[in-house]
């Protein structure tokens, strides 16, 4: 059984393509149909938004692209059938790797880059995905319902998968950017009773804990629950400090066989210590890489996320073959930073520094209505989604938010910074920012033999209000696009999927960043269109895909003048490759590559042809686990990840140098009595490489150094 289930894992860690599936040996999961061309049964469609109890019994030759997934407004389909690229990776996966952030997690993906790093600076992790950053208002879900990820680190102990969609994604979740969704999904409520402990070490002195326990309260298993705590406390590699705690619990009541309510609820409350806020560099200036070690941030400075989000919600089997689901999310981030940020004045690290602070607070409000089902039509296989969306998000701010003089000097190698706000912390908040969407939705996915035509499109109406600190309305903008999807698809065998999508984003407009001379000031909403062909291939012991994307949007980015502007259009274009092959029943390879040609098209004078800045034109990822067989229990894994050169700037005048970080582990599995207990060893950056990863806007983020995280869990 645990050779079997090593396997299935195994199996399930193709970068972009694992799907989630829990590590403890007492759970079971349902058996996944083999993948067919034939059309599909006529069966209930799953419940969509449900924190589903899943029971899995691991088959080693389960097709894991054939699992559902939940895909917005699609509905829920299986990562084969799905004419997008979209990835998941479970908390299996997570676990075998250590992960202790987003950046962790997506590491080996295709066309995801890293753009900062949560542990040098308290702007938290944070990536790219096909070149551009992510919405931060709603580019990040938590069970499929919007949250502000506005430079937040959501620790992953919590979440059962983290699911990436590359790609235009308004008609699936309304507004966001075209780059794709970060969809967090909480550990569901288990049937059977578990109890998983786990305690850790991560270097220099940050030591974590984690609680998982669930399980059915009656014995009919109408109640099924599950809870997380996770801890993580300690002194971090520059000289700063630490505390995460978060805890989640879910559950689902079975009222009738037909009838089931939910409820979801996660909280977050991090406090960082001795952390800068931003690091950047002068115009036009080349800054050679520094360690992750480098102490950025006054020791007085501090900051504290404090992160509540609940969601209710029924799910209704009200005819056959029909579903209803009706759900409300709420979200409400208090972010506080008393801080400094720092300037580099000359590539020797030379720099200046000054006190910083800004107060936000975010309140989102969420309805999602769906119904979803399947008919015929003569030969004609109809699967259709119909719902609305309302969302509701109050972003207020820091009337007194900014940097402050004078300024400091010094040289990292040699000095820290010590100017902060935080004795003199005094915030005057004022309401920044009003967004509301009203959205209905359709699809209908037509099968007929081998050939799939899904056609869709959502209605938004689109209004926001910006305020000034006087309460003046500065600016307001209605909008009320139509985002279609269209795509078809051809299964040329059971195992091999094609398809071509066209789909539309909107997106609202950018905020100029810090740094820039108009910080803050907020720009209209963008329109962008995306064009994907695709190969999917799932055979027993191999798998991989593979795509062609090109993509138009509305540019932005920080002129001569030092001045964020919106104006232009920007175009993405390349190709994503990612391949699993389980060579023997102890070896497993991964694979993945990207090329990305990302550049202004359309832009004012002497930035029109250039590459967009912050973007890797190509990544490679490869990674492998070996089981040893001489010694039942024990693996190892290794990998790398390999990111190329880029500008730091959109005048093209300043260069990123590459960077290849590599990585090893190692795990061992025993049994005390009938529990499981897995040690696990890795080791981050083995050849503690210095490089720089940036969001753009001369934005710079020292990686992480050589870090070594130990673990030991238990499974009861």
């Amino acid at each position: 059984m645990v050779r079997t289930g090593f396997r299935a894992l195994l199996l399930a860690s193709l970068p972009g393509l694992a799907a989630a599936q829990t590590t403890a040996a007492a759970e079971t999961h349902t058996k996944t149909p083999s993948i067919s061309a034939k059309t599909p049964k006529k069966t209930s469609a799953p419940l969509v938004g449900a924190a589903e109890a899943i029971t899995v019994h691991t088959n080693r030759n389960t097709p894991h692209l054939a699992r559902k997934v939940p895909l917005g407004a699609l509905g829920n389909k299986s990562e084969f059938e799905t004419p997008f690229s979209v990835s998941s990776i479970s908390a299996a996966r997570m676990e075998a790797m250590q992960a202790n952030d987003i950046n962790d997690v997506m590491r080996y993906e295709p066309g995801v880059q890293a753009t900062s790093n949560g542990g040098s600076t308290a702007s938290g992790s944070s990536v790219r995905v096909r070149g551009l950053n992510l919405d931060w208002t709603n580019g990040y879900k938590i069970d499929g319902m919007a949250i502000p990820f506005w430079y937040i680190d959501l620790p992953v102990a919590n979440f059962d998968t983290i699911q990436v969609y590359k790609g235009a994604s308004a008609f699936m979740y309304g507004f966001g950017s075209p780059g794709g969704v970060l969809d967090y999904r909480l550990k569901a409520p288990v049937e059977n009773r578990k109890l998983t402990l786990e305690a850790g070490y991560r270097s220099d002195a940050v030591f974590r804990q984690m609680l998982d326990v669930g399980g059915s309260l009656d014995s009919a298993h109408r109640i099924q629950t599950r809870l997380s705590f996770g801890s993580e406390v300690g002194d971090q590699y520059n000289s700063s400090f630490v505390r995460n705690l978060s805890m989640s619990f879910t559950t689902n009541v079975r009222i009738t066989d037909k009838l089931h309510w939910r409820f979801n609820s996660f909280y977050m409350n991090t406090l960082q210590k001795g952390m800068v806020n931003t690091v950047m560099t002068t115009p036009g200036l080349a800054v050679t890489p520094i360690s992750g070690r480098a102490a950025l941030g006054a020791p007085d400075s501090w900051k504290t996320n404090d992160l509540k989000r609940f969601s209710t919600g029924l799910d209704w089997d009200f005819a056959r073959n029909w579903t209803a689901s009706l759900t409300y999310a709420y979200t409400h981030l208090d972010e506080r930073f008393p801080a400094s940020q720092l300037y580099f004045t000359s590539s020797g690290g030379d720099y200046k520094s000054q006190a910083y602070e800004q107060l936000r607070i975010l309140t989102y409000h969420q309805v999602d209505f769906t119904t979803q089902g399947h008919f015929d039509t003569g030969p004609l296989h109809h699967e259709i989604m119909v719902g609305m969306t309302w969302l509701r998000q109050n972003f207020d701010w820091d009337a007194n938010v900014g940097a402050k003089l004078p300024f400091e000097y010094g040289n990292i190698y040699t000095d820290r910074p010590s100017l902060t706000s935080a004795t003199n912390f005094h915030p005057r908040m004022y309401r920044y920012i009003n967004y509301q969407q009203l959205a209905p939705f359709w699809s209908d996915t037509i099968s007929w033999g081998q050939w799939s035509l899904m056609a869709g499109a959502r209605y938004t109406a689109y209004s926001e209000d910006d305020f000034s600190k006087t309460g003046s309305t500065t600016g307001s903008h209605r909008n009320n696009p139509v985002t279609p999807v269209v795509s078809l698809s051809y299964r040329a065998t059971p195992w091999l999927n094609a398809y071509f999508s066209w789909v539309q984003a909107v997106q609202a407009g950018g905020q100029a960043p810090q740094g820039t001379n108009n910080y803050g000031d907020v720009f209209s909403p963008i329109r962008s269109d995306q064009y994907e062909l695709g190969v999917k291939v799932q055979r027993r012991t191999f798998s991989g895909t593979l795509a062609l994307f090109r993509m138009d949007t509305g540019a932005a980015y920080t002129n001569a003048q030092n001045y964020y502007v919106q104006d232009g259009v920007s175009r993405y274009q390349g190709i994503e490759a990612s391949a699993s092959w389980l060579v023997t029943k102890d070896l497993n390879l991964n694979a993945s590559l990207a090329y990305l040609d990302a550049r202004y098209i359309k832009a004012a004078a002497g930035y029109a042809g250039h590459q967009l800045e912050a973007v890797a034109p190509f990544q490679a990822a490869f990674n492998a686990d070996y089981r040893i067989p001489l010694v039942k229990g024990l693996s190892v894994n290794a990998g790398f990840n390999y990111v190329s050169r880029s500008w730091l700037d959109a005048a093209n005048t300043v260069r990123m140098p590459s960077y290849i970080v590599g990585d090893v582990g190692a795990a061992y599995t025993t049994h005390v009595d009938a529990h499981t207990l897995t040690f696990r060893a890795n080791v981050e950056n083995i050849g503690n490489v210095r490089y720089w990863m940036s969001r753009g806007s001369y934005n710079i983020f020292p990686g992480a150094p050589r870090t070594i995280t130990l673990s030991a869990r238990l499974d009861l």
